[in-house]
């Protein structure tokens, strides 16, 4: 429910009580009034009793107080437009606690990609079946290549912008000028039946037909698959992030889901902890060769660069 702040609400209270002050509280019953009517100089007898003018006077303040209140209530709806207008530009469709979150990830995976060793960090930001699955992989040796590609890009950052390769506004930098976001939650039904049906055709001619039917309960078993992968759980929330084509990148799409400590990126069933590493080498390989022509803001430059990272962890290629 729209609340009316608490400015507005007293100057409606104040317009009410000043038109009741105007109440003829004095006079009897029995009183009228002579009013004499100034362009013909005529007069006439107000006979209307105490009660009738009281009441005709508690009908016009009403008529106005709804009148202020209606101008009132347009005014808070246009305003509440027009901030909400703001706030979906500010952090590319995020509201409340998710519009410090959503980029706070963004950031955090960027920088990770771009720290030595920090490639263990980076499935660190993954939902849990994607970080589980990469885990088993080896994360923490064979990255020479990646670490001296992440140490040229820093010595080349510092130089162009005179700081580290540190997000600190991930809100200011991550917001709609980057991405756009719909968000919503996983539905009821996502946990009912699934039915999958193959025809093939056999050999000798003639098909053949499987049916696989998949009943979930609605409540995943602490090792199922579904439970690692948070993807059927009804009233779960989930996002997709939009990433327009920029800084020589094609569109992107990032699905994510939230879990208990926060949003997490749903990366390819296809990535393993060799083709992180590979595809981030790739990217980070075409951010360096691009170095003459990095933006001159860095807030625009860590987008590039986040465009890039983010292309890599979606198992996308470098061009």
């Amino acid at each position: 429910m729209r609340t009316i702040p608490a400015y507005i609400a007293a100057a409606v209270l104040a317009v009410s009580g000043a038109t009741f002050v105007g109440c003829d509280r004095d006079q009897s019953a029995s009183t009228s009034t002579t009013t004499t009517n100034s362009s013909s100089g005529t007069s006439s007898t107000d006979t209307r009793t105490t009660g009738q003018k009281v009441g005709d006077n508690l009908n016009a303040a009403a008529d106005k107080t709804k009148d202020v209140a209606k101008r009132t209530g347009e005014e808070v709806s246009d305003a509440a437009q027009t901030a909400g207008g703001k706030i979906k530009n500010t952090v590319g469709g995020f509201t409340g606690a998710n519009a410090n979150r959503v980029p706070n990830l963004i950031s955090n995976v960027t920088e990770a990609a771009l720290t030595k060793d920090g490639l263990d960090d980076v499935a660190e930001r993954f939902v849990d079946a994607d970080r589980n699955r990469i885990g088993k992989g080896d994360l923490t040796s064979g990255n020479e290549q990646l670490n001296n590609l992440v140490a040229s890009i820093a010595a080349d950052w510092k130089a162009k912008y005179n700081t580290d390769f540190d997000i600190h506004e991930e809100d200011k930098v991550f917001s709609s000028q980057f991405m756009t976001a719909m968000t919503g939650e996983i539905p009821k039904g996502a946990a009912g039946v699934d039915v999958k049906v193959d025809t093939d055709r056999k050999l000798g001619g003639g098909t053949e037909t499987n049916v696989d039917v998949d009943r979930k309960s609605g409540v995943d078993s602490p090792n199922s698959a579904s439970a690692d992968t948070n993807r059927n759980d009804p009233g779960r929330n989930i996002s997709t992030l939009n990433i327009p084509a920029s800084h020589g990148a094609p569109a992107l799409t990032v699905p994510l889901i939230h879990e208990a400590s926060g949003w997490k990126i749903d990366v390819p069933d296809t990535l393993d902890a060799a083709k992180l590493r590979s595809n981030l080498i790739a990217h980070l390989t075409e951010v360096q060769n691009m170095k003459a022509q990095w933006p001159s803001d860095a807030n625009e430059a860590y987008r590039a660069v986040a465009h890039h990272v983010l292309m890599a962890v979606m198992d996308k290629p470098a061009k």
